[in-house]
């Protein structure tokens, strides 16, 4: 997603905020015409749901546009209604049903026409939406840049050398020296991690504390490693700001996996995909230009009959929701969006103005699971979504997940190959389907435990994701069988890849106890362009793949028809 520069986004708020007093003053224009019908006796059931709707959307959205007073006098105006309005939303026959006009409600609205007109002379914003959003370059092929932070220790150089096979970058720095850690933080942006032993911990994080003040955002996660592995020393490590702790003998393939997701998390241009549903143009609008300001990317729907279409072709990450949109009931829409399996655990946060904690108690009872109340500032806002979207992530990611390797589950995988077939027949692109499997692996489970053949398989997925392309896709098909879809890809420059993969992957050294042995795999590459369906294509690969264990294991065959 094309980030626009800060002033850009400047300037389009400034315009937004214009429209939205223009479209206030007209609304209370109307809301004083009902209102003199009041005070002759002549005011409708339609007239009182029309200002009810009114006085809510400007109370929610006044104080995002700098007019926070005229917010609370709307509220409370709103307030009046609400009793009425709600009954008389529950009636086939509004019209005929009596209502009762609040004393004084005329003079409440000629109060806030005053109000709108001596506010909107000098509004003052929260600028913090100019917050520009830290990108970092990188795929699942990235270099991955790692400080290492020694204090004379020996075993951070070894540890190095164990994980050099994963293809990381090490800086190493003194902790001693903290003038060299600090030029090393700041010169190392698009790292992945600090690294270091407890014995250096209060250092480094005072250090990096210091050198990321204006953002604890931008400060790189520290990875402690550490021989005490007790509650108490866990709780002392996770007190000081510590990212992760890893006891000695430090799992080389769980690390080499964490660094690897942090490096992948950071390196993305997107920090969340949000989906906000609001009847107010000016409101939504200026939601969507603080989110995308910070890196998040955000689409609002205003007609809720367009919801479950905006929900297929955006797939969220979290979805913000006004308790009222219109007609539409926003705790309706909530129960709406979890008739679908595929949203009930899409995080729905309701976005409004409503303070009785019974009536947002009794919303969240239907659907949702939060509410943050209007008006909300721009930082707040911010920090709230992303910290959501990033929770929202997370989740999504363990339920599609395979929880060994952290790779795509079976059914996903196999999904991922009917895309791609679809993408080569629209574009035209060349692409293949990779099946691989593990050598002699019963043997390595019988011989040295399944405890050692899980860092078999997690090594391996590591170093997948290493070597490929953050576009590459891959799966855990079965036990010691992966599945690798390479867009744009034809069969020898898969077989090129694959087999590079393959030799390096011979090269590390498993140890058990006193004893150390090595893996190979076997892989079989089909063109998904020949193929009419992703099951051929996958069945092409696993021949491919059949042939190659017969023709001595270790190496890569590519399908032919012949």
């Amino acid at each position: 997603m094309a980030l626009e520069s800060t002033g850009k986004i400047s300037s389009r708020l400034e315009v937004l905020r214009q429209r939205f007093l223009e479209r206030a003053k007209e609304d209370i224009q109307q809301l004083r015409t009902l209102a003199e019908k009041t005070r002759r006796g002549e005011f409708s059931a339609d007239g009182l749901l029309f200002c009810y709707q009114s006085l809510h959307k400007l109370s929610g959205s006044a104080g995002t546009f700098g007019l926070p007073e005229l917010g609370e006098a709307a509220k409370a105006l709103e307030k009046e209604l609400k009793g009425q309005a709600e009954s008389l939303g529950a009636l086939d026959d509004v019209l005929s049903h009596p209502i009762d006009i609040p004393d004084g409600f005329a003079d409440g609205i000629d109060a806030l026409a005053e109000l709108v007109e001596v506010k909107s002379q000098a509004v003052d914003q929260d600028s913090s939406f100019t917050e520009e959003p830290t990108t970092y370059k990188g795929s699942q092929g990235m270099q991955v840049s790692v400080l290492l932070v020694e204090k004379g220790e020996e075993r951070l150089a070894m540890l190095e050398k164990e994980m050099a096979p994963y293809g990381f970058s090490f800086t190493r720095v003194d902790c001693n020296d903290a003038g060299a850690l600090g030029n090393a933080l700041a010169e190392v942006r698009g790292a992945a991690a600090i690294l270091c032993r407890e014995s250096a911990l209060s250092d480094v994080m005072s250090i990096r504390n210091t050198s990321f003040e204006e953002s604890s955002r931008r400060r790189l996660p520290v990875i402690c490693l550490g021989s005490d592995n007790s509650f108490q020393n866990r709780y002392r490590v996770a007190e000081t700001g510590a990212y992760a702790f890893f006891p000695d003998p430090v799992d080389i393939p769980e690390l080499a996996e964490r660094i690897e997701s942090l490096a992948i998390e950071r390196s993305a241009n997107v920090q969340g995909r949000v989906l906000i549903v609001e009847d107010d143009a000016e409101l939504a609008e200026h939601y969507c230009l603080v989110l995308q300001a910070a890196g998040i990317e955000a689409q609002a729907v205003s007609e809720p009959f367009h919801l479950t279409s905006s929900l297929a072709d955006f797939v969220p990450d979290i979805v913000l929701m006004d308790v009222q949109i219109g007609d539409y009931s926003g705790v309706t829409l909530a129960r709406l969006i979890r008739f679908e399996p595929r949203w009930l655990s899409l995080p729905i946060i309701y976005l409004s103005s409503e303070d009785d904690r019974e009536n947002q108690l009794e919303a969240l009872s239907k659907g949702a699971d939060e509410f943050l109340m209007k008006p909300v500032s721009d930082s707040y806002l911010v920090r709230s979504v992303r910290i959501r979207c990033y929770r929202a992530r997370q989740l999504s990611e363990l339920m599609n997940r395979d929880s060994l390797t952290g790779l795509l589950k079976h059914s996903l995988i196999k999904e991922e190959v009917e895309k791609e077939l679809a993408r080569c027949r629209r574009s035209g692109h060349r692409s293949c389907v990779v099946m691989l499997d593990l050598d002699h692996f019963k043997t390595v489970n019988d011989t040295w435990g399944h405890s050692q053949g899980d860092i078999v398989i997690r090594t391996l997925a590591n170093l997948l994701r290493n070597r490929l392309r953050e576009t590459d896709m891959i799966g855990r098909y079965g036990g010691e069988e992966f599945l690798v879809v390479l867009p744009e890809c034809d069969v020898s420059a898969a077989k090129d890849l694959i087999r590079g993969i393959g030799e390096s992957f011979s090269e590390l050294s498993f140890v058990a106890g006193e004893s150390s042995f090595q893996v190979t795999f076997s892989a079989g590459i089909a063109a998904i362009n020949d193929f009419t369906n992703g099951e051929d294509a996958l069945n092409a690969a696993d021949q491919a793949l059949y042939e190659r264990k017969r023709g001595g294991r270790d190496g890569v065959t590519v399908y032919s028809s012949k």
